[in-house]
């Protein structure tokens, strides 16, 4: 199977590293050159194009960060509706609106192109290990044949549903990872602040019902006040968007996460929207007129 891969960023260059190591005939696009030279040497292929994409690959992946670089990718003129042929399978794993995603798949399916959207959940650390959790929307018959390219790059792949429904489930998704993080920023700096050692508090905690996923993988962070970013403010604010966008449509309230939302909004515009997501803890800081030690404990 030939593959397709757009879009090599923090998410997407792990994630075709591991197509190019699970055996695919991978043909790589990106603004990055350096990207696309280090994974060509893994055993890739360079393309220039999207169209020189559509035209080799059966299979066309795009891992870009927004619905606007996602439609320009796919219905430009040099794009894969105009030049993919028929049958190709599009699997979108950007993270978009549910309502864009199945305008793609209503466009590409005129051209006798299937589309999938795929989100993924599980940051920069499981792109790289190969465990994201993959969430399809679209038809079954094109899921199950390419489900090896899935499973490639993930270890939980679930299909949700119709067109759109991939989307939704990652907007649900971002709700719950969202409104953790701002939980685990703000117990972080009350524990803090009162004098405990965050590594003893992160001790004690994550066994217990407050445990999470979202715990594990940002409280070190938070620890060692490294915020390089896994997953970005700026994305995250972009997710939230969606979220709400989506809730609007369905008349669906969302108090607890348009609060969250306005806490990345200030982030944001505050200078930090390249900063790892776990950086709102700042917000958070700047209220208490405290700051984590790094290392978490006070001197």
């Amino acid at each position: 199977m030939k593959v397709g891969f757009i879009g090599l960023g923090i998410m997407g260059k792990p994630m075709a590293s591991h197509l190019i190591k699970n055996g695919f005939e991978t043909y790589l696009l990106d603004l990055n050159k350096t990207a696309v030279n280090e994974l060509a040497a893994q055993g890739g292929y360079a393309c220039n194009s999207n169209k020189e994409i559509a035209e080799k690959s059966d299979v066309i992946i795009t891992m870009l960060p927004a619905a606007k670089h996602v439609s320009q990718v796919l219905f430009g003129e040099d794009g894969i509706a105009a030049n993919a042929k028929s049958n190709t399978i599009v699997i979108d794993m950007s993270s978009i609106s549910s309502a864009d995603a199945q305008s793609f798949s209503d466009q590409l399916k005129e051209k006798d192109i299937f589309f999938l959207d795929a989100p993924v959940s599980g940051g920069e650390p499981m792109a790289i290990s190969g465990k994201l959790s993959i969430m399809v929307g679209g038809e079954v018959e094109a899921f199950n044949t390419v489900l090896p390219v899935f499973q490639a790059m993930g270890e939980n792949i679930v299909h949700v549903g119709n067109s759109g429904a991939g989307q939704v489930a990652k907007l649900a998704n971002q709700i719950i990872v969202s409104i953790n993080l701002a939980a685990v920023s703000e117990a972080a700096v009350f524990a803090s602040k009162a004098g405990i050692d965050l590594n003893k508090l992160y001790e004690a905690i994550r066994g217990g019902l407050a445990g999470s996923a979202v715990l594990d993988a940002k409280m070190p962070k938070i620890i060692e006040r490294d915020f390089e970013p896994g997953g970005r403010i700026e994305i995250n604010f972009k997710d939230l968007g969606n979220v709400q966008s989506t809730a609007n449509a369905l008349g669906v309230p969302l108090p607890v996460t348009n609060l969250v939302k306005e806490i990345f909004s200030s982030e944001i515009a505050n200078g930090h929207a390249t900063k790892d997501h776990s950086f709102i803890i700042d917000f958070f800081e700047r209220m208490a007129n405290h700051q984590t030690p790094k290392g978490g404990k006070l001197q």
